[in-house]
């Protein structure tokens, strides 16, 4: 499948590949998509060339329209130029990206035609961010996407020789006005700052590029030592990582194993200012809990381990429910809190019973048998249960008695109700919980 903007790079590599197609020389099946990003006057006319082209050339088109004015989390993404407004690159390339992704078939390539000059002007935008040698090393010119993969076959080749190659074939595209606009970033590199670099330094290209090969074996290098590091710092069958063995490294060797970690656990790349953190606090006073929020994810040091827990937007919603089931085990499903399992242990069951299904509000206390009455909040601590679980833990109440604490199990006040008693009466029935997976694991994300 071929990322067809209808610029010159896009239109050249679906036509090569076209003339390779009609050769036998591929044998791939081949198709196209084109993203309408709706940002320029003229997004309707570059659809209509790119279907006219793939129409030519009798390759199938897919077509989808992406609103770029919102970023990931829902905010719309703009910065202000004067007094204009402008979406965000950043913006249109998520946009863009995440449609490339949703379009791909299992095992299909995403061919893209990004040339040696994207590559250059890349690397000065991410310079100027202060990117890490992952950034300066550049696009990758392969890389999994989705189900599939996305290949850059030009990125060694100057833009120039391209150009070339299109006027010879007298290949007709479509130029975006807004490449012109160096309120753009990369436009402002195009057009200014790298022909005046050319003008100084003719083999600019060689020499940068020679560099950032460097730059990616520094990478490859790291991820060999980080790997290496994180089978020594691994806990035992888990994706955990031993606070006692991490402390052992130095600071820049445990920053490359955290960002390494995090990344094998499908996490986004850590800022330099996060690993920095983490670096300096992970590994003191760790004979105390501590979390670490990190957006989509959450941190945290229990029981001389780190850990990587997913963060979502559970709410509590008690639930009440009368306990007349028809067969052995009933499952209840709690919105996203995984399930709540009745094992009923008795043919004798009192219709009009009922119970609830809450959780922590602070200020419970309960009995566990054989034990002096406390908080919850004390049980828990002492019981170790692990922190990020606590809130999500289903309580079950008849009235406003507390009957089981997921992870604890029964109460002493629950003892006359697990069992039916003389007169019949009782619930008959125990509790089981089935936690969603909230832990980040190298296997989970291996699958995704």
């Amino acid at each position: 499948m071929v990322g067809l903007s209808g610029g010159l790079d896009s239109s050249l590599l679906l036509t090569l590949l076209c003339d390779l197609r009609a050769r036998g020389e591929l044998t791939l099946p081949l198709r196209a998509i084109h993203i309408n990003h709706g940002l320029q006057e003229a997004a309707d006319k570059w659809q209509l060339h790119c279907e006219t082209l793939c129409a030519q050339h009798g390759v199938n088109l897919s077509v989808c329209v992406v609103d770029c004015s919102l970023n990931s989390a829902g905010a719309t993404a703009e910065r202000k130029v004067g007094e204009s407004a402008v979406v965000s690159e950043e913006a249109a390339r998520r946009a863009r990206y995440a449609a490339f992704e949703g379009a791909l078939d299992t095992g299909e390539w995403l061919a893209l035609g990004h040339h040696q000059d994207d590559q250059l002007e890349t690397l000065l935008l991410r310079l100027a961010r202060g990117s890490g040698v992952d950034g300066l090393a550049g696009m990758p010119s392969a890389r999994v996407l989705g189900a599939g993969a996305l290949i850059r076959p030009w990125l060694e080749i100057p833009r120039q020789s391209l150009e070339d190659v299109a006027r010879t074939r007298r290949l007709s595209y479509v130029e975006d006005p807004s490449n012109q606009n160096t309120h753009y970033d990369r436009n402002l590199l195009r057009a200014e700052v790298l022909p005046l670099i050319e003008s100084r330094w003719p083999r600019y290209r060689q020499s940068w590029g020679k560099s950032q090969q460097l730059v990616r074996e520094s990478c490859e290098l790291n991820a060999d030592l980080a790997e290496i590091d994180l089978k020594v710092c691994l806990a035992a069958g888990a994706s955990r990582l031993c606070v006692a063995e991490m402390a052992l490294l130095s600071s820049p060797r445990r920053r490359n194993l955290l960002r390494h970690w995090l990344l094998s656990l499908g996490c986004s790349a850590p800022s330099w200012k996060l690993l920095n953190r983490l670096d300096s606090e992970t590994c003191v006073h760790t004979d105390q809990s501590a979390q670490w929020q990190c957006g989509a994810y959450s941190l945290y040091r229990f029981k001389g381990e780190l850990i990587a827990v997913r963060e979502d937007d559970f709410e509590p919603q008690v639930m009440s429910k009368q306990h007349a089931p028809s067969a052995d085990e009933v499952r209840i499903e709690l919105p996203g809190n995984g399930i709540l399992i009745l094992l009923s242990g008795s043919e004798t069951i009192v219709s009009d019973s009922h119970f609830s299904v809450r959780y922590r509000q602070g200020g419970e206390r309960l009995s566990l048998p054989g034990r002096p009455s406390k908080s919850l909040k004390k049980t828990l601590n002492e019981e170790s249960v692990a922190p990020w679980l606590r809130d999500r833990l289903p309580l079950v109440f008849i009235g406003n008695e507390l009957l089981w604490v997921a992870l604890l199990g029964p109460t002493a006040e629950a003892a006359k109700y697990t069992e039916v008693n003389a007169s019949g009466q009782g619930l008959g029935v125990t509790f089981e919980w089935l936690s969603p997976a909230l832990e980040l694991s190298r296997e989970a994300n291996s699958r995704l």
